[in-house]
């Protein structure tokens, strides 16, 4: 049974969603209690930016607005397909360091922010008090997290002041005050205490994208596809975009999807290809398989009926089979003659990943140093 949350001020917006979402599970036939959650840590802690909110095992289903009885049933009726973060895309998580280069990720969710209409929380992992095996006195922590916390928001009102997003800072952020009645998107900071790769990881639960840029001062991301970015979008419970320092963002215009029989499943395909409609984006699916393979010919197939079922004529995709025994040199290659904008890889081995990473590294590497990853797991979706 699904855990039903309407969160709110408890006030009379509050009240009339409360009163649609009981009305639309009568209606649905379906048993489920409302929750109705007001209290202000827990409003806090949920992530919500605007209220009154629904909240369905955990995803937000509408936010800051009151939808009517029909639109709440047609939401629960879509509840598989739209727990699919990048479906959805209502929320960004970006880890940074207060380097340049996470600086530059910082930017590259803004723009993004700005095009899907959602909010973006920015997160810095305090790791470095970890490092020696006697416990700081409490002052001071309580001291530098304050300092931390000074730079990280005159770090993100410099991203606000270039990028146009609305900085909402933790004291401004209050049941009292309600939330900005501004509608644009915004974002907030957040200071966490632990090692990035599990903080990390247990945030990307509760959003629908990390950012994370490649390179980085500190325990962040130490090197180019270094250590902690692969555990994180290996491990991760939310899609994973890794912005390289030297990318400018110019829009995910050309979107090459690494194409298997793991990754062409309906669900996820259409999730890819819903995103890539909100970008603006164009999708090629691409397959490298050695010379004299027919897997192609099978996974063109499924894709072709899922081409029917999920493609709307304005936005279809494109196959592409490429011939070649090495994946990295061929995905390159095509990467480079069709201009892509954004590699996409997904797959239900989250081993894959890696592995591929591994390779890209070892040899010559996977991607050219400017090219944005965006990183699925299909079993999470």
């Amino acid at each position: 049974m699904a855990t039903v949350q309407v969160i709110g001020m408890g006030d009379k917006q509050m009240a009339a969603l409360r009163e649609h979402v009981i009305q639309a599970l009568a209606e649905c036939k379906r048993s489920e209690q409302v929750e109705e959650v007001s209290d202000y840590y827990r409003v806090l802690s949920s992530g919500i930016f605007q209220m009154p909110a629904l909240v369905v095992d955990g995803q937000v289903l509408a936010e800051g607005t009151i939808p009517s009885v029909e639109e709440i049933k047609r939401l629960l009726n879509q509840l598989p397909r739209l727990v699919g973060k990048l479906y959805r895309m209502r929320r960004i998580a970006v880890g940074v360091d207060l380097s340049p280069a996470s600086e530059n990720a910082l930017l590259f969710a803004c723009k993004l922010a700005h095009l899907l209409q959602v909010h973006i929380e920015v997160v810095y992992v305090m790791d470095s008090i970890f490092d020696s095996s006697k416990a700081a006195p409490s002052s001071f922590l309580a001291s530098y997290r304050q300092t931390m916390r000074e730079e990280l928001e005159a770090f993100i009102r410099r991203a606000a002041q270039q990028s146009g997003v609305e900085c909402l800072s933790e004291g401004q952020w209050s049941m009292k005050e309600g939330a900005p009645s501004s509608t644009s998107p915004r974002m907030r900071a957040q200071i966490a205490f632990g090692f990035p790769e599990e903080v990390l990881a247990a945030i990307s639960e509760r959003v629908d994208l990390l950012v994370l840029g490649t390179t980085g001062r500190g325990g962040l991301v130490r090197k180019l596809f270094g250590s902690v970015s692969i555990e994180v979008s290996r491990k991760a419970k939310s899609p994973v975009l890794l912005i390289p320092p030297q990318a400018v963002y110019m829009g995910f215009r050309q979107i090459l999807y690494a194409s298997h029989f793991e990754s062409a499943h309906r669900d996820v395909v259409a999730q890819v290809l819903a995103f890539a409609r909100r970008l603006g984006g164009q999708v090629h699916f691409v397959h490298v398989s050695p010379p004299g393979k027919s897997e192609a010919e099978q996974l063109e197939v499924r894709l072709r009926e899922i081409h029917a079922a999920e493609a709307s004529p304005d936005h279809p995709f494109r196959f592409s089979r490429v011939v070649g025994d090495d994946i990295v040199e061929a995905l390159n290659e095509y990467a480079f003659d069709h201009r892509i904008d954004l590699f996409v890889f997904a797959t239900h081995q989250r081993s894959f990943w890696s592995e591929l990473l591994h390779h890209s590294i070892t040899r010559e590497m996977l991607l050219h140093t400017s090219m944005p990853v965006l990183v699925l797991h299909t079993g999470d979706e």
